[in-house]
């Protein structure tokens, strides 16, 4: 009886037809598979190309001067009408200003978002990759040790930077919210300071969708630092599992907003 698995098993005679009559490729002169890239350097490689992009963004947030518009007093105000440094005087200013404040704050947001994808998938691949049993033929285990360390701090920095630019959106966004309180002064004043109560309902409207992140579905809130983080990230700590935590919220930050 002959066998039924002699194709499988490399019987000579047996011949699997191929298209175009080409001959079949023995298992032993099949090349090998390309070289792959260093888990560790290629994460090397994720952190420089943030750097690079951060030094523009790092520009933009000192161009942007999001602390000349910082609002202070804010307990106050809600119980009197303060009127405050940045109280344009008239309606036709503070919708100007307004204008501005926007502009700051989508000019800002959009690049940041991008650094935050990049963070997002350098942290991945340092949590799924990196770890105590992580080796390297092509390196000794100093080196490992300093490439590690460097990855780490690359890290931090992100967060540092990501940080700084959440606060800038915090600042702004606070700017905003108090030049619509100082807009309702002129709701049914008349005149050319005239407002109506549904066009300043709508421009909160609009401010809210923008400032919360939905706009672009990305919640920038995720990257303001407790003390906490800040003793962490000055000290170089880097705990598996809480940066698991970490890993997952900022997923939700970026992709669940």
């Amino acid at each position: 009886m002959p066998n039924p698995y002699e194709h499988l098993l490399g019987d000579e005679d047996f011949q699997e037809p191929l298209p175009n009559g080409e001959a079949p490729v023995p298992l032993f002169s099949m090349p090998p598979p390309e070289n792959q890239q260093d888990p560790l350097d290629a994460i090397l490689e994720k952190i420089a190309a943030f750097q690079q992009n951060a030094e523009a963004f790092s520009v933009l947030m000192s161009q942007t001067r999001a602390v000349d518009h910082e609002v202070s007093g804010e307990w106050l105000s809600l119980f009197v009408n303060t009127g405050g440094s940045h109280d344009q005087g008239s309606l036709s200013d503070e919708k100007d200003y307004h204008a501005l404040l926007t502009h700051k704050f989508r000019n800002l947001i959009e690049p940041m978002k991008g650094l935050a994808v990049l963070h997002l998938e350098t942290l991945k691949a340092f949590i799924l990759e990196i770890d105590d049993a992580y080796y390297s033929i092509e390196k000794a285990d100093v080196e490992i040790k300093t490439d590690k360390e460097r990855a780490v701090d690359g890290l931090n920095l992100q967060r540092k930077i990501l940080a700084e630019a959440a606060r800038n959106l915090d600042i702004l966004d606070q700017a905003l919210e108090a030049c619509e309180r100082r807009m309702k002064r002129y709701i049914n004043a008349g005149g050319a300071n005239n407002l109506s109560a549904s066009e300043l309902a709508l421009i909160a409207k609009n401010r809210t969708q923008l400032c919360s992140g939905r706009e672009h579905s990305f919640d920038y809130t995720f990257f303001n630092i407790n003390l906490l983080d800040k003793a962490a990230m000055t000290f170089g700590f880097f705990m598996k599992e809480t940066s698991s935590q970490y890993l997952q919220k900022l997923l939700f930050a970026l992709e669940n907003r």
